[in-house]
C-alpha cells in the first residue's frame, strides 16, 4: 500500500489531531504553513511512523506531508462554513466531551484502589485454591438404572466402549464415543464429580450413577495433577478485579450520600422480566 492523497480520509483524524498540539511539539521545527497554520516536523514524523505501521506501507514524507497540508485546507474550509455554529455539532462536542472526561476519570479513579500484597496473596490463595485435579473420562448416558446396568454388563464381555457409546448413549457426545475430555470436577454435576473423584485410571464404574440427566456408566481414562499459574501471571487480572469491586463500593457510596430524586412513574419502572416470560433454557447433557 503506498501512501498518497487517496488516504487523507483515513489519517485525515489524526492529522487534525496533531494539528492540533502544535503547540506542545517537542520538535517545533516548521515543515509547511497553511494559510498561516504551522505544521510541525513532530506532526510529520508521528503520521509518518503511523503510516508506517500499516501492513504493506510504503512511506513517502512528502506525500504525506501533501496529505497533511490537505487536511489542513480541509480543516480550515469546513471552519469557514460555521459547522460549529449549529446545534447538532455543538451537541455532538459536548457529548464527545462528556464522554472523554468520564472515562479518564472512570480510568483515573480506577487506577487509585491499589491492592495491598496482603490482599494480592488472598486473592491469589483463593483463586488457585480449587481444583487441582483434572480428569479424562468417557461415559454412557441412559434413561433407566435397568438400561444402564445392561450396559455395564455389555463392557464386563470386553464390548468397546467407545463403540457402545457411540450405539447407545443418549448424551450429545455419543458421537464422540462418549468423550468428555480433560474436566475438572466442579465443571459437572455433583454426583458425577464425585463418582469420577473415587475413581481410578482405566475403570469403569460398578453400578450406574443418577444425575438430573439420567444414568451413567463412567469410563475413567487419565487423571493429572494441575499447577496453578504462578501469581505473577495472575496479578494483572486479580488487580483489575480488586479495582473494578473497589470502584462499584465506591459508586454506591457516592448514590447514599446523593440528594436523588426519582420522577420516573413506577409502571415505566417495571423490569422488562415482568413484561414477558422468561424463554425456556435448554438443558445440558452435564454442566460445564
Amino acid at each position: 500500500m503506498r501512501f498518497n492523497k487517496t488516504t487523507m480520509i483515513a489519517t485525515g483524524l489524526v492529522g487534525l489531531t496533531l494539528l492540533a498540539t502544535n503547540l506542545y511539539a517537542e520538535d517545533t521545527t516548521i515543515v509547511a504553513t497553511v494559510n498561516g497554520t504551522d505544521i510541525t516536523q513532530e506532526t510529520l514524523d508521528t503520521v509518518v511512523k503511523m503510516v508506517g505501521g500499516m501492513p504493506g506501507a510504503q512511506v513517502d514524507t512528502k506525500s504525506v506531508l501533501d496529505d497533511l497540508i490537505i487536511t489542513e485546507l480541509a480543516r480550515q474550509e469546513a471552519n469557514k462554513a460555521g459547522l460549529v455554529e449549529r446545534q447538532e455539532i455543538k451537541d455532538k462536542i459536548k457529548d464527545a466531551t462528556d464522554r472523554l472526561i468520564l472515562n479518564t476519570w472512570t480510568q483515573e479513579k480506577a487506577a487509585s484502589f491499589k491492592p495491598s500484597e496482603d490482599e494480592l496473596k488472598k486473592a491469589y490463595e483463593e483463586r488457585t485454591s480449587g481444583d487441582k485435579v483434572e480428569y479424562k473420562a468417557r461415559h454412557i448416558l441412559m434413561k433407566t438404572k435397568e438400561e444402564a446396568e445392561g450396559i455395564i454388563k455389555e463392557l464386563e464381555n470386553k464390548v468397546d466402549f467407545a463403540d457402545l457409546a457411540k450405539k447407545s448413549s443418549d448424551g450429545p457426545s455419543s458421537t464422540q464415543g462418549g468423550d468428555l475430555g480433560w474436566f475438572k470436577a466442579s465443571t459437572m454435576v455433583k454426583a458425577f464429580a464425585e463418582a469420577v473423584a473415587k475413581m481410578e485410571p482405566g475403570t469403569i464404574t460398578k453400578e450406574p450413577v443418577q444425575t438430573e440427566f439420567g444414568w451413567h456408566v463412567i469410563k475413567l481414562e487419565e487423571r493429572r495433577d494441575v499447577k496453578p499459574p504462578e501469581m505473577e501471571a495472575l496479578k494483572p487480572q486479580i488487580e483489575r478485579e480488586y479495582q473494578q469491586k473497589k470502584m462499584l463500593a465506591y459508586m454506591d457510596e457516592l448514590k447514599a450520600k446523593a440528594d436523588i430524586k426519582v420522577t420516573l412513574p413506577a409502571e415505566a419502572a417495571k423490569p422488562a422480566a415482568d413484561a414477558a416470560p422468561a424463554a425456556t433454557e435448554a438443558k445440558p447433557e452435564e454442566k460445564k
